[in-house]
């Protein structure tokens, strides 16, 4: 399960590069076994342990697409690394220290969730602004948008006297809420994901896009598609069907 490592040949001089107290935040050598023999699983792969601990999530840490212990987190104990066996998620390095034993008794306890994949029924974060920049209407407020997403509608959701952003509703894009513009009734938000998807973005002439925006860049409303006033057009869900109208 270990490839290779260093040695412990003499040196003429003691030198802190090869070794490293406190969260070790700065080592990159090749262990890849945690402190009781466990085989480190790539940083790459999801599997067997799913993760947010991704190079993209934590950059310029050491992460990438290896099984190297490191500590992109700050974890206490230092250099650490999901492993290969499912029933072992994390573990400690016994990466060498300096000067001290490092603090290992948080070893192998759930990490503190920093993304949420999905609907994100989940998401508990403060995330308050909208992909846009609104932001966020408190949901116990019925202004400048009435609605129906109330605590007593939608219990156990997230819902209260704030203006995080939630999902109560199962909306296909993830976490959202009702924005302080009077224009824009509602817009998806930035709730961190665990991997990147173009889901969430759109390029070219963005034909794919079917999300909430109702605003122009100009800050303009939106008319309706059925509608023909102010402006009247040709561009009906009849003359375009499958385009989103």
């Amino acid at each position: 399960y270990q490839r290779w490592d260093y040695c412990g040949a003499p040196r003429c001089l003691d030198e802190e590069k090869y070794c490293w107290d406190g969260l070790q935040k700065s080592y990159r050598g090749p262990k890849q076994t945690t402190r009781k023999g466990k085989q480190c699983q790539k940083w790459t792969v999801q599997s067997p342990h799913k993760h947010s601990r991704t190079e993209a999530n934590y950059p310029d840490t050491g992460l990438g697409d290896h099984n190297y212990c490191r500590n992109p987190d700050n974890e206490p104990g230092g250099a650490w690394c999901y492993t290969t066996d499912p029933e072992e998620r994390w573990d400690y390095c016994q990466v060498k220290t300096c000067e001290k034993d490092a603090d290992i008794e948080n070893a192998g306890k759930p990490e503190p969730q920093t993304c949420w994949e999905g609907l994100q029924k989940d998401y508990r974060g403060e995330v308050a602004k909208t992909m846009s920049g609104y932001e966020c209407m408190n949901w116990r407020q019925q202004s400048p948008h009435s609605h129906s997403r109330t605590e007593a509608n939608y219990p156990d959701t997230g819902l209260g006297d704030h203006n995080y952003c939630r999902n109560p509703d199962n909306e296909e894009g993830g976490a959202w809420c009702y924005t302080t513009n009077p224009y824009q009734r509602w817009d998806y938000c930035s709730a961190p994901r665990c991997t990147d998807s173009d889901k969430y973005c759109w390029d070219g002439l963005q034909k794919s896009y079917r999300g909430p925006k109702q605003t122009t860049r100009k800050g303009k409303q939106c008319q309706k598609w059925t509608a023909q006033s102010p402006h009247k057009h040709s561009r009906t869900e009849t003359n375009y069907p499958d385009e989103g109208l």
